[in-house]
């Protein structure tokens, strides 16, 4: 009897041990939807890779990771979401081209499956996603934000210079030059040349004669990196004093014009080091990889959903909810999702070409280039 008793208290004991101990953290099975082959597939490497060390740094908190093809289709949409349903997918993440995503979205949402872009910045596709309710968050940064930060730079930098917007006629540049021009003026501030130029050439004359004409000192180019190298050399062989800015198309490959020191680009968060990123570095350095492409978005994207993944086994909230306001810290600095999944941050920063190199702006160096202005 007394044997029975103190069994049954040591039953009880345990019962209320185990209901007062915190639940698991549930494990994330993770679909990842990449290039498994054509130009994009480095890129999907990188995602793969992020994905790998981030978890081998952190057993346990992914259950699985499967992967579909991004083949940049309507077609491939349609059959990575078939995929990823059929694996039991808790959220997706990749979809680097536009096609791809905007076909599986709406089957993802059908199905209760979260999907998070890297890559695809179009505004459109969060407002359907906000109109149709799907369930969408986008680490890329959003294409509007790029002209936001570089309105605000010239209004900072620029206000008492004459400058020039510029565009290379292609739907991106166009629209970010309007889009800049807008914001700009809404705040009072007028640009003395709102211009044009046909990119691929190896010289700019008649465009460097407008800039003259116009008497500006700064310009902002919606072109690409080599097209502003051109026109940078054109300044020069016509003796015409300028500085110049222009947006992330200029994170590219030197080409065999360099462009000059002290040109300023808005870029992505993750094509510049920063102090949120520097333990991932290092912990690519380690494997004897450069962070570089998608390696540290991908890796932010790793940090995010393991972290929602870990509090999804402590309450009822699902994926979709934990994503949706919370504050995460990742290696592209903070990360928050609005109700329609864009981020909170703009996830654009200012940076400087030093030595052959963009690196971020500083209180410093901001305070050096107000000071040219003046």
């Amino acid at each position: 009897m007394m044997i029975r008793s103190a069994l049954s208290g040591l039953a009880l004991a345990l019962t209320l041990l185990m209901a007062a101990a915190p639940v698991h953290a549930q494990s994330a099975r993770v679909g990842l939807v990449i290039p498994q082959s054509g130009q994009f597939k480095l890129l999907g490497d990188h995602v793969r890779e992020a994905f790998e060390l981030w978890g081998a740094a952190n057993p346990g908190v992914f259950a699985d990771v499967v992967e579909g093809d991004d083949g940049c289709t309507e077609q491939s949409g349609v059959d990575a979401a078939a995929a990823m349903t059929e694996a039991g997918a808790d959220i997706v993440v990749g979809f680097l081209c536009t096609e791809t995503l905007a076909a599986a979205l709406p089957l993802l949402s059908e199905e209760g499956i979260p999907v998070m872009t890297l890559t695809v910045r179009a505004d459109i596709i969060a407002e359907e996603a906000a109109r149709l309710g799907w369930k969408f968050f986008r680490l890329a940064p959003r294409a509007g934000s790029e002209a936001d930060i570089a309105a605000d730079a010239i209004f900072r930098l620029w206000a008492d210079q004459p400058f020039a917007l510029i565009e290379d006629g292609a739907i991106s540049g166009r629209e970010l030059v309007e889009a800049i021009r807008i914001k700009l003026e809404e705040r009072g501030l007028k640009p003395t040349l709102v211009d044009n130029f046909r990119p691929g050439q190896t010289t700019q004359p008649s465009l460097m004669r407008r800039l003259k004409s116009a008497g500006v000192a700064r310009v902002f180019v919606g072109g690409d990196r080599a097209d502003l190298a051109v026109i940078a050399k054109e300044a020069a062989y016509q003796s015409v004093p300028l500085k110049f800015m222009g947006g992330d198309t200029l994170n590219a490959p030197r080409g065999e014009q360099p462009i000059p020191e002290g040109t300023i680009a808005v870029l992505a968060a993750a094509a510049t080091p920063g102090t949120e990123d520097e333990a991932a570095r290092a912990a690519f350095a380690s494997r004897g990889m450069i962070a570089e492409g998608l390696r540290i978005p991908a890796y932010a994207a790793a940090e995010i959903i393991g972290a929602a993944a870990t509090r999804m086994g402590y309450g009822a909230t699902g994926l979709h909810e934990l994503l949706s306001g919370t504050t995460f810290a990742t290696a592209l600095g903070p990360v928050t999702f609005e109700p329609n999944g864009e981020r909170r941050e703009p996830g654009f920063v200012l940076a400087i070409l030093k030595d052959g190199q963009f690196r971020r702006l500083s209180v410093e160096d901001a305070k050096l280039l107000a000071g040219e202005s003046q």
